[in-house]
Order: structure tokens, then sequence, then C-alpha cells
């Protein structure tokens, strides 16, 4: 608010400035014809080089008012929309959050956090100071006008205080019309979001063209809203417009006819007009701010309501900053340190299963460890739990001295970093995929990130980093396709990495390659490795062995070979499979 107010003072006082210049030029003008010149205007030098002096201070005045008030905004608008945008993927778009964590639609977080955060930030920025103007150009307009003539001064604040009146009935409506817009802009969006992510299902059963139909009619009613929309806005304008021309006809006739005699009623009737139209203008662009003002407003408490419910949700585990007890990284941890730790750790989900049960376990602040069992073993879920994604768990999990259950998102997410098999890949080049954030790697850091994973050929025989990736990373390959997505996560160089599945569809040759890059990672981090394919753990520091949600074997690949247990059993099968092949 104080930079909106700031804003407020700059453009008042630029208006002013604007004001005082088209009188000086009137008065120059006027006497270059010979015309007379008002007593009100005899401050305005006659002679060329005062009169060049006057000009040129008041234009370096408007200038340097401009570019303060350009700078201002600049910066409060950066400001915000850093901090909103930030504040709202934390909250909604966390890779580490569940889907339905605030039970908001996805297509309306997305649209919150784009044209939301923009409209927030227009409202601080060009709302908020043309309200402020508005009420500060009444005390310009009787500062200028009533030297001229206190009459069309009269005149023209009473039209500046009645011009809102004017447009209110009109205004409100509109703001109703807006706001139901806003509506059927989520509905039609939600329904397409969902037709989409369904479309296989619908297509089954025959229902695909049932709702394309619908999106189709609901689409339409959108189209004539936003219609009602802007013709809403026009009819405020043409109210606006008509009591601003009343305002300055009445003001011109009450300088003619009580103003000063002869030919310096010239001058004082173009005073009028021109400085009438300039002292207006804040105010016309209020009437057509309005709408936007008032659903910048619901879109402000509809983000505020978001950040809210997640803040309410960390003051209940109230996480302390990280201060002497914070966890070890990769650097300062030292080789025998604790880095994750789990007691009597169970958990079950909300249908009642029981995926987790009793798992007790202590992993060091450095180290390749492997998590591995058969499908429905639970080693997703203890990926869940640690990445914070699962909560609610009973018994003790914690990374270094600190309890997961007490640690926030933001905690968890600049810990850790969680690759998946099934990361998505964005539109755009393989630069823009290892950096969707747009945090200013190297050259070096990429290419060194794409050599890791043994990406650097294709990459560079597709044309480098600047070569093009299809939606979804459609002109890759399954396998090259989590390499790049592992590459991504190498750069942010955590203390925790979790690779959850992140090779499932990486070939034998490529397998062994990323296994190694594991093993090295694991001497500056802790590297947790959860996949089904053994070989890619097997020199690894340590491997958890889960069988039906329980920890049945853990440590070196030799001694659970040597053990002869359910490691080993699992083992052979996939050697003897892919030896077959």
């Amino acid at each position: 608010m104080g930079a909106s107010l700031l804003l407020a003072l700059l453009q008042t006082l630029g208006a002013l400035v604007e004001v005082l210049l088209l009188s000086v030029a009137i008065t120059a003008v006027g006497r270059s014809l010979g015309l007379a010149v008002p007593h009100t205007l005899a401050w305005v030098p006659g002679r060329p080089r005062p009169l060049a002096v006057l000009i040129g201070g008041l234009i370096l005045v408007r200038f340097l008012t401009q570019a303060v008030a350009r700078s201002v905004s600049a910066s409060l608008a950066d400001g915000m929309g850093k901090a909103l945008s930030q504040a709202l993927y934390l909250s909604v778009f966390d890779p580490n959050g569940q889907e339905n964590d605030l039970d908001v639609p996805a297509q309306t977080l997305a649209r919150l956090s784009t044209e939301g955060v923009k409209s927030v930030v227009s409202y601080f920025t060009a709302y908020i100071p043309a309200l402020v103007q508005t009420a500060l150009m009444l005390v310009v307009a009787l500062a200028v006008l009533l030297p001229v003539s206190p009459l069309a001064a009269g005149i023209v604040v009473i039209g500046m205080v009645a011009l809102p009146l004017a447009s209110k009935p009109t205004m409100g409506e509109n703001i109703k019309v807006q706001l139901g817009q806003l509506r059927k802009y989520d509905k039609v969006g939600v329904h397409f979001e969902h037709a989409l992510r369904g479309l296989s299902t619908l297509k089954i059963f025959g229902a695909d063209q049932r709702q394309a139909d619908d999106l189709a009619e609901e689409s339409e009613g959108f189209r004539r809203i936003t219609m009602g929309v802007l013709g809403g806005q026009l009819r405020s304008l043409i109210k606006a417009d008509a009591v601003i021309y009343a305002s300055l006809i009445l003001a011109v006739a009450a300088t003619v006819l009580i103003g000063q005699g002869g030919s310096s009623r010239v001058l004082s009737c173009l005073v009028v007009a021109l400085a009438g139209v300039r002292l207006f203008a804040p105010e016309r662009q209020l009437v057509y701010m309005m709408h936007s003002g008032m659903v910048a407003i619901k879109q402000g408490k509809a983000i505020d309501n978001i950040l809210q419910a997640r803040q309410g949700g960390d003051r209940e585990s109230a996480p302390p900053q990280y201060a002497s007890d914070a966890v070890p990284g990769p650097a300062s941890g030292s080789a025998g340190a604790l880095g994750i730790r789990a007691r009597n750790l169970t958990y079950t989900y909300p249908d009642g299963f029981q995926a987790l049960t009793n798992l007790n376990f202590d992993l060091p602040a450095k180290g390749h460890v492997g998590l591995v069992g058969a499908s429905g073993s639970g080693k997703s879920t203890l990926a869940g739990l640690l990445s914070g994604r699962l909560q609610r768990y009973t018994g003790e999990l914690s990374i270094g001295r600190r309890k997961i259950s007490d640690l926030s998102r933001e905690d968890l997410v600049g810990l850790q970093t969680v690759v998946r098999g099934t990361d998505h890949l964005f539109t755009g080049t393989v630069r823009s995929n290892l950096d969707p954030a747009g945090l200013g790697y190297s050259d070096g850091e990429l290419l060194d990130a794409l050599d890791k994973v043994g990406l650097t050929g294709l990459v560079q025989g597709k044309g480098g980093l600047d070569a093009p990736i299809d939606p979804e990373g459609g002109n890759l390959s399954g396998g090259q396709r989590q390499r790049l997505s592992i590459a991504r996560g190498l750069l942010r160089r955590s203390s925790v990495y979790i690779f959850d599945e992140a090779t499932s569809a990486v070939d034998r040759e490529h397998d062994v390659t990323l296994a190694a890059l594991m093993d090295a990672l694991g001497k500056e981090s802790l590297v947790l490795t959860i996949t089904h394919r053994l070989a890619g753990v097997r020199n690894a520091d340590c491997i958890l062995f889960l069988q039906g949600g329980r920890l049945a074997e853990s440590g070196g690949f030799r001694e659970l070979m040597d053990a002869g247990g359910g490691f080993a059993a699992q083992w052979k099968e996939q050697a003897q499979y892919e030896d077959g092949e």
C-alpha cells in the first residue's frame, strides 16, 4: 500500500505539471497572436529565455516523476508477482504434494497462479493509485482553476464528484456480470480438464461425443457473457464521458459569461477546457478499471484463502527455523552422521490398507542406499513419506535430528530432490527442461549433467541445448525422457536424492551407467534408489529389502546373497529372465 500511495502522489504531481505546461503553452501562443493574457496567467514569462527555462524545468520534473513512477511500479509488480507465484507454487504445485490437498480444482489453481496473480498486482500498481489520484485531483482542480474562474472550478469539481454516482447503477450490474464470467470461466475450464484426463475412459464408453457437445454449449455461454462484460464496460465509459463533456461545456460557458472581459476570455476558456480534460483523465481510467478492480479483490481473497490454508497446516506442526541442529548438507555432515532414521514406522492408507508395518532402520548422511522389493511391498509408500507427499504415519521418521512431520513443505523441497520415472517434460527445449525455473545454469553445468546420464551425444545430434522437446517429450524414447529428468534433478545438488523407479524404462546399457552415477553421487549426498531392477543397486552401500510392508532383510549385496533369503531369490529370478532376453 505504501508503494501504491507513492505511485498516486507521483502521478498526481505529473498531472499537475502537465496542466501547468498546458497553461504556459496557451499563454505563450496567445501572446504570439496578440491576445490579451488574463491576470491569473501573468506569472508566465514573456521573454524567450525565462520562458524556455520554465518549460524545460517543467518537462524535466515530468520526466523525473514518470521515471520514478515506472521504477516503483516495476519493482512492486516484480516483487509481488514473484512472492505470490512462489507461495502458490509451494502451496499447490509442489511435486511432493497431493493433488487434492486443498480441494481446489487444478484449473482454478492454474488460473489463480497466472491471471489471478497478475490481477492482484494490477490492483496495487494501477487501481489503487488511480483511486487515490482521483481524490487528489479534486485539490489540483481547485488549485488550477480557481484563479482562472471560481465558478468553472466549482462546476468541474461537482462533475468529478458526480461522475462515479452517474456510473454506479451500470457499474454494479457490470461487476455482477464480470464475477459471473469468472465463475463460468472456471466451470468450462474444470469441465475441460476432467474430460481430458478421462478421455480414454470416455472413449471406451462412447461418451466422448456427448462431452464434446456439452463443452461446446458451455463455451458458447462463456462467449455470450464475455460480450456482456465488454458491453457493460462500454456503457460505463459512455456515461462517464457524458458527465465529463457536460461539465466542461458548462465550465467553459461559465468562463465566457462571468470571466474577465475582452480577448483574455479566449485564453481562459482554453485553459479551462484543456486542463479540465486532463483533470478528469484519472477518474475516467478508474471507471474503466472498476470492474477489474472488483475481480482482483475476489481473486485476491481466493489466493489468500489458499495461502492461509497452507500456513494453517504449517502452524499445526510449527517447525522452527534451521539453526545449530540443521540437517547436515553434502559438504558439512560427517560420515557417521545420521541421515534418515525410522522407528516403528507404520502407515495405513485411508481405505484401511496397511502398507508399512514397524519399519526400523538408520541411514547415514552420505551413501547409496537401495530400496527394493516386489510390487506392493511398500517401496513407493516409504518414498512418499520421506518426501512429505504422504503424512499421518505412526512411529518415528526423521531426517537428521528433525522429524519429517515437523518440517514444512518448503524445508522438504529444499532438502530433497525427488525424481520419479513418470516425471513430466515440458514443451520447449533441452535447456528449458533442464532449467524450468530459469535459475541460469551455465552451459557447462547443463552439459555436465547430460554427460553424467549419457545424453550428450543424443543432444548434440539434435542441435545442442536449444534442441526442441515435443509435448511431454514425445520426440524422445521412454528411457531418454527418464534420463533427462534425472539430469534435471542432478542440477539441484541436494542433501538427499530419492530416485523412485527413475530408470524403469532405461535400457540395460544405460542402466549400468546410471547405477554407477548413483554410487558416485552417494559420496556427496544420501541417495535412495527405489527400483524393481536389482542390478541397479548391486554396488550400493546398503540395501533395504521390503516384503509385505515389512523390512525383511538389510545389508550389502554380498551379505544378502549369502543369506539366501527373499532378495537372493528375486535376484536369481531376474537374472534368469534377463539372460533369457
